[in-house]
């Protein structure tokens, strides 16, 4: 029997209940699938926005990490300092420190506008100096923390004044004279008289604002404002309110000034800084936060300080050398003159010359002839005949008017004829305009700012010894060129970067630069004259090296460590977060 033909075997068929639940386990396989696949979503989702707004690193300095959360928590601390400050100064506002208090205001403001980079800021400083602080001999105690968390969130005493003042010295005191013993008996009549005018019930705004000689105060009504016990301007209130009553108008009281009459319109006492307190608490900051914080706050003064004190010292090793200054074009260069003039009025000092006699004109003719016969000599000194000259702008600059496009000088057109006929190293016979009497001469001419550099790099690589007359007769910066461009000394952080660095990457005396230091619109050249490492530096010159040298020296410091941050950290930096304050 061949395979086709073989009889089929029997086939049992699966009852129907059967079916139905093979299908239903199905459908409840399916549905059990699909919950666990949308749970693992739910659950994947709520991670990532966990790890979003608690794990994800978003600032890495050096080995140190910063997540979100730290991240978040920084910047509620700071918003919450400020928004406490800022209420507290608009507070204190209407008197006479409105304006210190509006700047303060002003400065709240500009951090709430930078609050993305505040907060980046104090925590990439934070974590840096921690890291620095050893090395450098820094460091912040325990008990400076304490008394700087205890200085925060604590208000001050304060007492509201209004106050009349009469000041000793006259009106037409010269400045730096002190009052004599006369002057302090006439402001104490003053005083005793303005008493009198309030005992008889006039209103103490009113008189205030008419004789009191603090402008600030008399401008409202007297009203001085909330006033500390370090207060910058009326400190010296403080201590005179002490026994007296709110309401209660002092007798005339001596000052170190002369006399004041005051009012007490409120006090309030020391005592816990309750707006930062609460909003801290709002903020969830716990007192090891907050400490913490506080403590990288004080690291950044220390830094201050260790470079004040330590980075910032007398003898120090400095350059003294002497420079040429040439301001670069400004839009497309045209062919310009350099002029200098003696100028001699009819009327020295007047704005208007037309009143002047016909024998004022003739005087002053006669100087500018004077002057005329004298810088006929090559060797004349523009500088000390310039010092005569009756054109302020210019006298205590040899006369130098700069450069100018002789097409379109703007001069008054006899002027601008006599420079358009002078070739350089001419001098013009004295020129007559509305101003007065001109002895004109155009110095030098050029096409391009650049070009004339090059030119000047020139004569000196050629005569280096001609540096100094080079910068008299051709530099812009006023301040040095009448001393052959001699600067004087300089230690480190005293100057810009690139001059500084220009300047010290000169070896030996007499080395000169041979290209132009570019800054902005200013070309420089420079001669190194002489080396000294270890020079005193005048209080003055480290004051100024204190302020405007930490940046860099800190900039350069931190330059040493890896910083990432975290590129939408450093978007939001850029734009506005806007200023909470109202």
């Amino acid at each position: 029997m061949t395979y086709r033909n073989r009889p089929a075997p029997r086939r049992r068929h699966r009852a129907r209940w059967q079916d139905e639940l093979r299908t239903q386990r199905l459908l409840v396989g399916a549905f059990a699938a699909a919950i666990a696949i949308a749970l693992g979503l739910f659950l994947m989702s709520a991670w990532n926005a966990y790890y979003d707004s608690h794990l994800r690193q978003v600032i890495v300095v050096d080995d140190t990490r910063v997540t979100a959360e730290d991240y978040d928590l920084r910047q509620a601390m700071i918003t919450a300092e400020l928004q406490a400050i800022g209420l507290d100064f608009q507070g204190q506002l209407g008197g006479a420190r409105d304006a210190i208090l509006n700047q303060q205001l002003s400065a709240v403001s500009d951090q709430f506008s930078n609050l993305t980079s505040v907060t980046t800021d104090s925590l990439v400083d934070g974590i840096f100096q921690a890291s620095q602080a050893p090395t450098l001999g820094i460091e912040v105690t325990e008990e400076e923390v304490d008394a700087e968390v205890a200085h925060r969130t604590t208000l001050p005493a304060r007492i509201q004044f209004s106050a009349i003042t009469v000041n000793a010295l006259p009106d037409d005191a010269a400045s730096g004279d002190e009052p004599t013993d006369a002057d302090f008996a006439r402001a104490e009549d003053e005083a005793t008289a303005i008493k009198a005018r309030l005992d008889a019930g006039e209103d103490f705004g009113a008189v205030a604002t008419e004789v009191s000689d603090d402008p600030a105060s008399a401008q409202a009504g007297g009203l001085v404002g909330w006033v500390e016990e370090d207060d910058v301007q009326y400190a010296y209130l403080f201590p005179l309110a002490e026994g007296h009553e709110i309401g209660e108008v002092s007798d005339p009281t001596r000052t170190d000034f002369g006399y004041v009459i005051f009012r007490v319109d409120g006090r309030t006492e020391a005592g816990p800084f309750t707006t930062l307190n609460d909003a801290l608490d709002a903020a969830r900051v716990t007192d090891a936060d907050y400490r913490q914080y506080v403590s990288e706050e004080l690291m950044r003064e220390a830094f201050r300080d260790h470079f004040a004190t330590e980075v910032v010292v007398s003898p120090a090793p400095q350059r003294e050398f002497a420079q040429i200054l040439v301001l670069d074009d400004q839009g497309v260069p045209v062919p310009k003159q350099r002029i200098r003039h003696l100028l001699a009025q009819p009327l020295p000092d007047s704005d208007d010359q037309s009143t002047a006699t016909d024998a004022e004109w003739a005087a002053a003719l006669a100087r500018a002839e004077a002057w005329y016969d004298e810088v006929q000599d090559p060797n004349a000194d523009w500088f000390e005949i310039a010092r005569d000259s009756d054109d302020p702008g210019s006298r205590s600059n040899g006369g130098d008017l700069g450069w100018t496009d002789p097409t379109s000088s703007g001069f008054v057109q006899e002027f601008q004829d006599a420079i358009t006929s002078l070739g350089v190293g001419e001098i013009s016979e004295p020129v007559r305009t509305e101003f007065g009497y001109h002895v004109i001469q155009v110095t030098d001419t050029r096409t391009t700012a650049m070009g004339f550099v090059d030119d000047l790099i020139t004569e000196i690589e050629a005569d280096p010894d001609a540096f100094g007359a080079l910068a008299r007769e051709h530099s812009e910066d006023t301040g040095t060129r009448q001393d052959d461009g001699r600067y004087g000394w300089a230690a480190r952080y005293e100057l810009d970067p690139d001059r500084e660095e220009a300047i010290w990457g000169l070896a030996e005396p007499g080395d000169f630069t041979t290209e132009p230091v570019v800054d902005g619109t200013q070309l420089w050249l420079f001669k190194l004259l002489s080396v000294s490492e270890s020079r005193g530096v005048e209080e003055s010159r480290l004051n100024t090296i204190r302020n405007v040298g930490y940046s860099r020296w800190y900039d350069e410091l931190k330059a040493t460590a890896q910083i990432w941050i975290d590129t939408q950290l450093q978007l939001d930096s850029s734009q506005p977060d806007g200023a909470p304050v109202q």
